[in-house]
């Protein structure tokens, strides 16, 4: 066997410049600047190929929730990639940490919440829930029910259909194209911006007459599913006004739409 090739910092400076796409990027600068190559991490501590130090504020893509470098963690995964790399769970196919999880999951849900599909990130997620609005309705006669709705400042994935949903600002780039008929848009709910004339209780009414308004305007027998994140997370961390989330989701009960919580960034789907 071969001894592992190494790589110089400036080697991987330049195969990365010249040959990886980096999502959200200005490639005019990128060009000459490159990427900041990353070696190691240890808890909430990135280290650089020049053994510069960095806090890893955002917390990898909000998903390193328990920190980096844990050993138990790397056992874990270790041990179960020589025992069971990988399985599938499509049709009548499980394995022994799929079902471990799905239950675990199933007993800290609250209520009736005790199902759990597992995709491959947030983005399918939301791709998933979207769609299973439409099955929803459809298994139960209303196949007309297939409008979403969603809140201005969302992030929702970067696939075509969670990025239509979704609407922060600077992530709707002209060159492509996203799904525009079928989904609506809110206000985003943030106090702190409100009308200056009103209180915050009152600014959580208007927030619901609103989506009652659109209910009216578009039809309850068109729209099937209200999608948002109980704090807007990369939209500025925005806490909604209190009883905000409950009275939406009265409205959706009323009207036979779905509710369905994007908690992604919590690291629960």
């Amino acid at each position: 066997m071969q001894p592992a090739q190494t790589f110089t910092n400036q080697n991987l400076w330049e195969m990365d410049r010249r040959h990886a796409l980096h999502p959200w990027t200005n490639f005019g600068p990128f060009e000459k600047e490159g990427a900041l190559v990353i070696t190691r991490g240890q808890g909430c501590t990135l280290w650089d190929a020049e053994g510069r130090q960095y806090l890893d504020a955002v917390g990898g893509l909000w998903c390193t929730n328990i920190g980096l470098g844990r050993r138990e963690m790397a056992q874990a995964i270790a041990d179960q990639a020589e025992r069971l790399a990988f399985s599938n769970t499509f049709v009548d196919m499980t394995n022994e940490p799929a079902a471990r999880l799905a239950a675990k999951v199933a007993e800290l849900a609250p209520g009736d919440l005790n199902r759990v599909h597992f995709t491959t990130g947030g983005s399918t997620a939301v791709d998933t829930a979207v769609r299973m609005v439409s099955y929803y309705h459809h298994a139960r006669g209303n196949p007309a029910k297939t409008d979403i709705v969603a809140r201005e400042h969302s992030y929702h994935g970067s696939t075509y259909l969670s990025q239509s949903v979704g609407k922060r600002p600077g992530d709707r780039v002209e060159e492509f194209r996203y799904k525009t008929d079928g989904i609506h848009h809110l206000s985003v709910p943030n106090p702190y911006r409100r009308p200056a004339h009103l209180t915050e209780a009152q600014f959580c009414d208007d927030l619901v007459a609103e989506f009652e308004a659109l209910i009216a305007r578009v039809g309850a027998d068109r729209i099937g599913g209200f999608i948002a994140e109980p704090i807007q997370a990369s939209g500025g961390i925005i806490i909604p006004p209190e009883g905000y989330l409950y009275r939406m989701w009265q409205v959706c009960q009323r009207h036979d739409i779905l509710f369905i919580a994007d908690e992604v960034v919590t690291a629960f789907g």
